[in-house]
């Protein structure tokens, strides 16, 4: 009996634990307020995947502000969460009691409804006294932990310089600063920074590196938040903006007897104010947002005139070229090899335009990313590969190719020339010219060298017998021709892909994300939380940029959502994908995270990217 009892205890807690997985309630910063006062309502879901948020009525109280809508990622002692909030201001209208219905949301397909709130709505002048009374006390209590937790616990921006050349490089980093016996118990990141007027790259931490620093006499742990590369892309005055952090600190309130005069941050728990018995001794969580500075920095226009050969390059650079072969036929293949190594904005390098004789034909060229990011900037090498084709034989001239940049040492422009090219063509088997993968095992004899022999007896006609009678020959004759104009309009379709690069982003856009997400739907399988979020921030990325033919450097959260409402009259959806880039971002300052919730992420993003390209075609 006593083990029937017990299982029918453990599956009711199992059904109302699987019933409480999503949550989503209705608060209010007051419960009892004066007419024309105002308050804030929040309606809050424990998850990042609502739909379809439906509000009440807010009888009589006027909106003064909202829906404004936040996405966050928690952490609450060790564990991992996210929310969705949708914020109201509203105005107490009349005096009376009023209840705020409850707000409704979709969540897998589930309709879940938040909690009504009871308002009451007196004359001014009419609060309780002594819920004023506890308000001033409660005021006073979050004054002084306030002025606590700010002179132990704060975050700076430092930059490697506040003066910049248009395309230098610059790096930001933002530091945490925590007093080691500070006790953080929540940590969230509403917003991240936004880098207008710059090209941006992070370093990617996957995790917090704590080490010690002492700041005006006092020892801090210290780690590096975001560590970005920023390289500007207009001249002026531009702002980096700070990061905001929101921690929930946990102090000591509790009674006790005067003391000695002690070191401020013993005053965490032996403040006089704290020996009040009205707050007995416990623990209290204290809210406190956490801004760092903000720093502009000046850009400087490149000098002018500029080279005829200089596009956009800045930093310290060198220039290589190589030819893979100078003796070819007519249909075979070259690789002219140009590397562009050395320190500066090297990711920002556009292929150069080529002046070859009219006889030799090319392509877009193959991008071969080399460079690295690391503290001291962006260094390595870009490559670019070009296929030269030849259609006639003949001895051909590749002349010399400038490359014209800025050196920051030097303060001026520097122009590199490689060698000049000769390519020696021979005459191949046929004169058309076609880039072909087909390897030499792939090639078979099929019985060339015996011709069949045939075992019976052959069917005869007469002479001047026409074969126009039989059907089979109109179809024979016909199948060619369909043949050649399906070849011919395929081939008039990629020359027109080709000759328009937009239209060939815009094409390959949707092939490029399903390709990133293919690999972000392994790592879910894998449980490899830093790598997935990289690789579908990537794919969201560039979804857009190539969708919306969105260069690099204007390639900011801003941009793309000014563009695409311009394009896809749904704010929900575009909201849904920038809510996706920044839940991408804010993943990486959290140690872990649950399966369910990559494979949640995983299918958002596939939703959302699907109606994106119903709606751009």
């Amino acid at each position: 009996m006593k083990r029937l009892v017990v299982a029918i205890l453990i599956f009711a807690l199992s059904f109302a634990f699987a019933m409480a997985e999503y949550k989503f309630t209705a608060t209010a910063s007051s419960t009892t307020v004066e007419v024309g006062e105002q308050i804030q309502v929040t309606f809050t879901l424990n998850t990042t995947n609502g739909k379809n948020f439906q509000p009440p009525s807010f009888k009589g109280f006027t909106v003064l502000a909202g829906p404004s809508r936040s996405m966050s990622t928690q952490i609450i002692n060790g564990q991992i969460s996210s929310s969705l909030s949708f914020i109201y201001i509203l105005s107490a209208d009349l005096e009376g009691t009023f209840t705020i219905e409850p707000a409704k949301i979709t969540v897998d397909g589930n309709v879940l409804t938040s909690n009504p709130i009871t308002i009451k709505v007196v004359k001014g002048g009419q609060k309780p006294s002594g819920q004023g009374k506890e308000k001033n006390q409660e005021k006073t209590l979050s004054q002084q932990a306030d002025e606590i937790i700010r002179n132990n616990l704060f975050i700076r921006l430092i930059v490697d310089k506040t003066q910049a050349y248009l395309g230098e490089t610059i790096v930001a980093t933002y530091k945490l600063y925590v007093h080691p016996d500070l006790n953080i118990v929540n940590i969230s990141v509403p917003k991240m920074p936004s880098f207008n007027g710059f090209w941006t790259q992070d370093f990617g931490i996957k995790e917090l590196k704590f080490s010690t620093e002492v700041v005006n006499g006092v020892t801090f742990k210290v780690a590096d938040l975001k560590q970005v590369v920023l390289i500007p892309q207009q001249t002026g005055t531009l702002t980096i903006d700070p990061m905001e952090i929101e921690f929930v600190v946990r102090l000591l309130v509790k009674q006790q007897q005067k003391k000695r005069y002690r070191d401020p941050f013993d005053m965490l728990f032996d403040d006089p104010f704290f020996n009040d018995p009205f707050f007995s001794n416990r623990y209290r969580d204290f809210p406190f947002t956490v801004r760092s500075k903000l720093i502009q920095i000046k850009v400087l226009g490149l000098p002018s005139p500029q080279p005829a050969d200089f596009h956009g390059g800045v930093g310290s650079m060198q220039l290589k070229a190589s030819l893979d072969k100078d003796h070819l036929k007519t249909g075979e293949v070259a690789t002219l090899r140009l590397e562009i190594s050395g320190k500066g904005n090297l990711k920002l390098l556009s292929p150069f335009s080529l002046k070859l004789p009219n006889d030799i034909d090319t392509y877009e060229p193959k991008v071969i990313d080399k460079t690295n990011v690391s503290p001291s900037g962006v260094s390595g090498s870009v490559v670019f590969e070009y296929y030269l084709i030849p259609k006639n034989p003949g001895q051909y001239k590749i002349e010399p190719i400038n490359f014209a940049y800025f050196n920051l040492d030097k303060k001026e422009y520097v122009t590199l020339t490689t060698q000049p090219f000769l390519l020696n063509v021979e005459q191949g088997a046929t004169t058309q010219t076609f880039v072909t993968n087909i390897k030499k095992e792939d090639v078979k004899l099929l019985g060339q060298d015996i011709r069949y022999i045939k075992t019976s007896t052959p069917r005869f006609s007469r002479t001047g017998e026409s074969q126009m009678i039989s059907p089979l020959f109109y179809v024979f004759s016909i199948i060619p021709i369909f043949l050649w104009v399906v070849v011919f309009l395929y081939v008039r379709r990629r020359e027109q892909i080709e000759g328009n690069l937009v239209l060939m982003k815009q094409i390959r856009a949707s092939k490029i994300a399903q390709k990133y997400l293919k690999n972000a739907k392994k790592l879910v399988d894998e449980g490899n939380k830093d790598l997935f979020y990289e690789e579908t921030a990537r794919s969201l990325w560039a979804f857009v940029a190539n969708k919306l033919n969105i260069p690099p450097a204007e390639l900011t959260k801003e941009n793309i959502k000014e563009r695409l409402l311009e394009r896809v009259p749904d704010n929900e959806l575009v909201d849904k994908l920038i809510d996706l880039i920044n839940l991408c971002e804010e993943a990486r300052y959290s140690p872990q995270f649950n399966n369910v919730q990559l494979q949640n992420v995983y299918a958002t993003s596939v939703e959302v990217l699907s109606k994106l390209s119903e709606k751009l075609l």
